[in-house]
């Protein structure tokens, strides 16, 4: 039950139907539009926003949905229950393309199988059946015409029409050049049509000399238009032939709508069904278009809006850019009545419009405005009293007639109801006009019926503050500006700002004191009080407002910091990785160099002198190494995990550094350090680096390492060129990766490729592949008289 009647009018939900109208493709949808009914059943109001829920995420994720050719073909069906009625073929034609529509609309949904449950329910039970189609495809082509070829009877007729005008023309023709050479005719008029028949336009003094039918004549009667006599008998036959066609036609769309007459219940039901389409479709598209979105259904009556907008404000203010002020607003058992006060021109009534626009439009099956997350329940009755219904014919004044709705309100209202009053009170006498209104409003909170109400009357400010279940709001208003800021605030009063308001109209001090002398100490000790606490709860929430800003920076630069503190470590991870990969190189050239030198001296059997010069390069080579490894010590970062007793490096232990083969005996150990002997090689190595090895994994690294390498051997034996001249590109690529990790190994700092210049595939390759080999510092040409593109210098890093 809604009331009063025209309650659409009063919340406005008359401006939602045009929207809804606007947006339909078709008089069928619009028809719809006519039946929307408050519903207060929650399994079906839960279906209907189901589906318009799903077709708005339809539009606006899915591909197009099919919206041409949404005709009403309604009156046609209907003509052809008639019997001996035909179809005409433009009709027929309508009737092809709508039953296209439908079945594109089935296929949408079937290739979409369970994507949106509620849509497709709505064509459970349908009989889709593509035959009339194709029966009308069959004599109407794609134009709308009868098809020459429709019947075998209406082929030959066509055809034998073809011939026959054809021989007119020729005849007509012979005839018209015949009396244009004699000057009989009208030298600016050719051959013309009069009542269907090919005729001459012969001058009005020569018409004796043209034997013939006279058809017409023109309007200076200069022109005679007669049909040569030579051509009566042809015509006669096109005529005869023209009725023969007329009645094959005539038989053949007779023939064709007597077939469609058994399936006009089921097409009626089809063309109905494409209209709840169209209609739940521009449903969904008025819901895009007002940001709207379907909240929480609740079977209870109760109310909770968060972020609520007037749909029709928030349009109007977003096509003049214009910024909305949403509104959050709970309903429910405990807090059942909400009475909102505040500043003339404040929004009090568009909180109420916006609450009761947004029931009823939810309550016809319609997506509203306000947050997903909101909650909103089903009431059995809506009732509103907002505006003037003033009535001369009934001998109403306005507030009789606010007295007569709140008869109705206090007879029918109970907890399933939603009420909403504006100006609550009004229209007589304040001293009586507000004691009244507080007593309907203590009936309807006793009836526990759930509503929103606006007043500027303090006792009933009074009566919300003390009652159980009514709960007092009001509007925010900017004391410095002397405007109001559309805000509403739950859980006090509002003044109404009479005075101050007055002050800013410009209107006389003198008149202004004069009435606040006239107003009660008591009654304005109460609207000051209201004044004050609403400035004093406007600079406490700027000051929250400060503080919520504060604290969102802070979060920001501890995000900031703490991504900074993650960038540094791996910053620091990065610097140690190549800082270890350095050493490594370190390592190994010193190592290559130191045992080359021991080489030396025992194979040459030096002098004193040349032992010295070794052991000086030595101890140069130790001390760079050393320095390396105490830049490393700054950067390494204490983050492996401690190790088990079992696993602790000793004196005498077997141990190697983390990622190479050379296995070595641990000498001493001072501090981090440990001394380890590798063959006549002693390094002093960071604990850290070291891994201890069983019994077991010496013996299976010494099984398993390479036997007979002989370094001295082979850096007799190495040469500084590789030549791979005719070799395939995958075994060159393979031979020169080993000629490259030998070079380095030996530490040679420069070698040659000669790969040869052909096509330059294999220099290519070559190329490439050196690019990604991180020990080679570059590669180029060889001078042009040693081979140029021919051959690939590479130096390694060594």
């Amino acid at each position: 039950m809604t009331y009063p009647k025209n309650i659409e009018q009063k919340l406005g939900f008359n401006q939602v139907k045009e929207l809804v109208q606007a947006r339909c493709l078709s008089p069928m949808g619009m028809q719809y539009i006519d039946r929307i009914r408050f519903v207060n059943r929650f399994d079906l109001l839960e279906k209907m926003l189901q589906q318009t829920k799903e077709f708005k995420t339809l539009l606006q994720e899915d591909t197009p949905f099919p919206n041409e050719h949404y005709f009403d073909v309604g009156p046609w069906l209907h003509k052809a229950k008639i019997e001996g009625v035909w179809l005409q073929e433009d009709e027929l034609q309508q009737m092809k393309l709508v039953l296209q529509t439908f079945l594109q609309v089935t296929r949408y949904f079937r290739e979409r199988n369970g994507k949106y449950p509620q849509l497709e329910s709505l064509l459970e039970g349908l009989i889709i059946n593509d035959l009339i189609i194709r029966r009308i495809d069959r004599i109407i082509d794609l134009e709308g015409n009868l098809r020459p070829n429709a019947s075998p009877d209406l082929s030959k007729i066509s055809s034998k029409i073809a011939e026959k005008e054809s021989e007119i023309r020729k005849r007509i023709q012979k005839l018209f050049d015949k009396n244009t050479d004699l000057g009989y005719l009208t030298e600016q008029i050719g051959i013309t049509i009069r009542e269907g028949r090919l005729v001459l336009p012969v001058l009005a003094e020569h018409k004796r000399h043209v034997p013939g039918f006279v058809h017409d004549e023109s309007n200076t009667g200069q022109t005679v238009y007669i049909e040569p006599s030579e051509c009566f008998d042809l015509n006669n036959m096109l005529r005869e032939l023209q009725i023969a066609y007329r009645r094959e036609r005539e038989r053949i769309l007779l023939e064709l709508t007597d077939q469609i007459r058994p399936e006009i219940p089921e097409l009626e039901k089809n063309l109905q069904r494409l209209g709840l389409f169209d209609f739940i479709r521009a449903k969904a598209l008025t819901a895009i278009a007002m940001k709207a979105d379907m909240p929480i259904l609740n079977k209870h009556p109760s109310l909770n809006l968060v972020n609520a907008y007037h749909p029709l404000l928030r349009m109007s203010h977003d096509k003049l850019g214009l910024k909305t002020v949403p509104l959050s607003m709970s309903l429910n058992r405990d807090k059942h009545i909400v009475v909102i006060s505040g500043p003339n021109a404040g929004g009090k009534s568009v909180c109420l419009k916006t609450v009761g626009l947004l029931q009823y439009m939810l309550q016809t099956g319609f997506l509203i405005s306000c947050d997903s997350h909101s909650e909103v329940g089903v009431y059995k009755e809506m009732m509103v009293d907002i505006g003037d219904e003033q009535s001369i014919e009934n001998d109403l004044s306005t507030y009789s007639s606010h007295l007569l709705s709140m008869k109705n309100f206090c007879d029918f209202a109970d907890g399933k109801t939603l009420f909403l009053i504006d100006e609550f009170g009004t229209g007589t006498d304040p001293q009586f006009g507000g004691p009244l209104a507080e007593a309907i409003l203590h009936h309807l909170a006793q009836k526990k019926a759930q509503g929103v109400v606006t007043t500027h009357f303090s006792n009933l400010k009074n009566f919300a503050a003390n009652y159980s279940g009514l709960e007092n709001a009001s509007m925010l208003f900017d004391h410095q500006n002397m405007q109001p800021l559309y805000i509403l605030e739950l859980g006090k009063p509002g003044s109404s700002y009479a005075f101050e308001l007055a002050v800013k109209s410009g209107l006389n001090q003198h008149i202004i004191n004069y009435a606040k002398n006239k107003v009660g100490d008591k009654q304005r000790k109460v609207d000051d009080l209201l004044v004050e606490l609403e400035k004093e709860k406007s600079q406490v929430s700027e000051l929250k407002a400060r503080f919520t800003e504060k604290e969102n920076k802070s979060q920001q630069l501890l995000v900031q910091y703490e991504k900074l503190t993650d960038e540094l470590e791996k910053n620091k991870r990065l610097l140690i990785k190549q800082a270890k990969q350095e050493a490594l190189a370190i390592v190994t050239e010193a190592n290559s160099r130191i045992e080359a030198t021991i080489r030396e001296i025992k194979e040459k059997q030096a002098d004193s002198e040349v032992q010295k010069k070794a052991r000086t390069e030595i101890k140069e080579e130790l001390k760079e190494l050393k320095t390396f490894v105490e830049k490393e010590k700054v950067l390494e970062l204490e983050t492996k995990p401690k190790i088990s007793a079992d696993q602790e490096i000793k004196i005498g232990d077997s141990v190697r550094v983390i990622g190479q083969e050379n296995i070595g005996e641990v000498i001493s150990i001072h501090k981090n350090i440990a001394n380890v002997a590798m063959g006549e090689l002693r390094s002093n190595i960071n604990l850290n680096k070291l891994e201890k090895l069983s019994k077991a994994e010496v013996k299976t690294s010494l099984k398993n390492a390479p036997k007979g390498i002989d370094l001295n051997s082979k850096m007799q034996n190495f040469t500084h060129e590789l030549n791979i001249i005719g070799t395939r590109g995958e075994e060159a690529i393979r031979a020169m990766n080993d000629f490259v990790d030998e070079a380095i190994l030996l530490g040679i700092k420069q070698v040659r490729i000669v790969h040869g210049k052909g096509y330059g595939i294999l220099r290519k390759l070559v190329r490439e592949q050196l690019q990604h080999n991180k020990f080679v510092v570059n590669c180029h040409d060889e001078h042009i008289e040693l081979g140029g593109d021919g051959v690939t210098i590479v130096n390694l890093r060594v």
